[in-house]
């Protein structure tokens, strides 16, 4: 007696099974972070005069999400409070973005900046591109956060900036109610930049 074998059932097209699905997904997060530079990290002596908050720490590099991720870290604690001013301009912290132009005598590009809402409490993120003879133009959101008490944090979308391949940075912490030069620290000291070199795949 021949006995017939019954064919697999066909499998429905379009539905892949989980354990495909996990695979490629992993697969794809294993490529973004291939893909995405290393982060820049500069560390900056205590050496700010009492006129300034003192940068120690500066990071920069590209977050899991694809965008610019910056963290800026002072040599002691402080709240959004602190940065505002009874009068004169705010304090504020900011990254300097040469993106287009050389670093050094040449104004940044762009500004990247955090300060503290008029409440006291929350803050405010801004990216602004800075215009030969004119004020500097706001042109995105950034993304406030924070790590501990000393670090503050900036996401903004790299297209924000112009999607460079290289970004020449540096960052600088101002005083409240000062538009002194002396009431500005910057790390790494100026003239000098850090680098954070991106791949093209990471834009």
């Amino acid at each position: 007696m021949i006995r017939r074998m019954r064919a697999p059932a066909p499998q429905r097209p379009g539905r892949a099974s989980a354990a495909t699905i996990v695979v490629a997904l992993a697969l794809a997060a294993g490529a973004s972070a291939a893909t995405s530079p290393r982060p820049v990290v500069f560390r900056d002596p205590v050496d700010a005069s009492v006129r300034a908050p003192d940068l120690v720490r500066v990071q920069l590099g590209i977050g899991s999400d694809g965008r610019v991720r910056a963290a800026l870290t002072l040599a002691s604690g402080w709240v959004a409070h602190d940065l505002l001013a009874s009068k004169g301009p705010p304090g504020s912290l900011c990254l300097r973005l040469w993106t287009k132009t050389a670093p050094g005598g040449a104004p940044p590009d762009y500004l990247a900046c955090m300060t503290s809402k008029p409440d006291g409490e929350t803050m405010r993120g801004s990216v602004f591109q800075n215009r030969a003879g004119q004020r500097p133009l706001r042109v995105a959101d950034a993304e406030v956060g924070r790590t501990s008490a000393r670090t503050g944090t900036l996401r903004f979308a790299l297209a924000a900036i112009g999607n460079p391949t290289a970004i020449h940075f540096a960052a600088e912490a101002t005083k409240p109610g000062c538009a002194r030069v002396s009431c500005v620290d910057t790390a790494p000291n100026a003239p000098q930049t850090a680098t954070l070199t991106l791949k093209e795949s990471a834009r």
